[in-house]
């Protein structure tokens, strides 16, 4: 999922609705639940566990979700993958960056799975478009195919090993660019839950910009519940209610939609969604995905894959898949109504 299109999954029957600010004290919600809101990734996060022993998560979580940042963020200027995509030599030593060569991992993952759907290597297109730095622009094909394509090849992008038997990364081209916006913070999620789960915390709800990782129960002993919007263009978020409610028990969810964030380029309207293989936002019956899976990172990676292929190559790909615990919800327009399609 885009970071410039995260669609805010409104969390129902949370215990208290309390406003996001940058870290500070948990926040007591009612037979031994807390909450932690605060800033991150360019966007918010909320965390609600339950802990008997009243423990104070916030400041381990501050420290992992910096961390986080500190290697992943496109919006930080020091950070490594900022430092990679500056840098003007083809091979940067990775050093200890697990988190970073997870993402890169996993994004070689989806990259070959999906057929090139999914492209961490996008950079360079998306800020073409002018998504990331809101520039006028009179779109060029031929320099889209010609200069654009060739850079944001995920193959040319590679781990490799010096003479010392260090990790390095390397491309090919020096202005080849990563992005992974589109599922770094579903990583972020699971590394949350994962150290929640460490410290023994058996019922928690952890959500960054939309993506959730949801276990056991909520204070009122009911299974978490995750509202879906309905998916109407130029909408607030919450304005027009629910499309669908989902129980969410061990599971994470990651939603991408095509609605609400695009641009107006020469009187046509551009989604924010662009296709890597052709270099143009794509043109589909698509409002919004929503994915089901284990792991939030799975879910923000294959929701973003999915709005680019659109609704029949996603149902292709979902039932030839060989992971078969995936399920999906979509909203598509059919003649101008909502129609729904899901695997459960």
């Amino acid at each position: 999922m885009t970071l410039v299109d995260k669609i805010r999954l409104l969390l129902l029957f949370l215990p208290l609705l309390i406003q996001s600010c940058d870290f500070t004290e948990k926040e007591k919600v009612g037979s031994s639940y807390y909450e932690i809101n605060g800033s991150a990734q360019g966007t918010t996060f909320s965390i609600v566990y339950q802990d008997t022993l009243s423990r104070d998560f916030s400041s381990n979580i501050d420290s992992l979700l910096k961390e986080i940042d500190n290697q992943l963020s496109t919006y930080d200027s020091n950070s490594f993958i900022s430092q990679f995509n500056n840098s003007n030599k083809n091979t940067f030593l990775i050093d200890s960056k697990d988190l970073f060569l997870e993402c890169f991992n996993r994004s070689k993952y989806y990259n070959n799975v999906t057929n090139g759907y999914f492209n961490a290597a996008i950079f360079p297109l998306m800020d073409y478009w002018g998504f990331y730095n809101n520039k006028e622009l009179d779109v060029d094909s031929s320099f889209i195919i010609d200069s654009i394509i060739p850079l944001i090849q995920m193959d040319s992008i590679t781990i490799v090993s010096d003479s010392k038997n260090n990790k390095c990364i390397t491309k090919k081209n020096i202005n080849s660019m990563l992005d992974f916006n589109a599922i770094a913070q579903g990583y972020s999620v699971d590394l949350v839950a994962d150290f929640l789960i460490s410290e023994g915390v058996v019922n928690f709800l952890v959500e960054i910009g939309g993506e959730v990782t949801a276990k056991g129960i909520n204070n009122k002993g009911n299974t978490w519940r995750i509202g879906i919007e309905r998916p109407i263009e130029g909408s607030f978020i919450g304005e027009h209610g629910f499309q669908k409610v989902i129980s969410l028990d061990s599971k994470s969810l990651a939603t991408s939609g095509n609605y609400r964030k695009f641009k107006s380029i020469n009187g046509k309207k551009v989604s924010h969604t662009i296709n890597p293989l052709t270099g143009f936002s794509v043109n589909n019956n698509l409002l919004s995905v929503s994915v089901i899976t284990d792991y939030a990172a799975d879910a923000d990676a294959l929701a973003t894959s999915f709005m680019v292929m659109g609704l029949d190559s996603s149902i292709k790909f979902i039932n030839e898949y060989s992971d078969t615990t995936i399920k999906v919800y979509f909203i598509y327009d059919s003649l101008g109504n909502f129609k729904e399609w899901s695997n459960f």
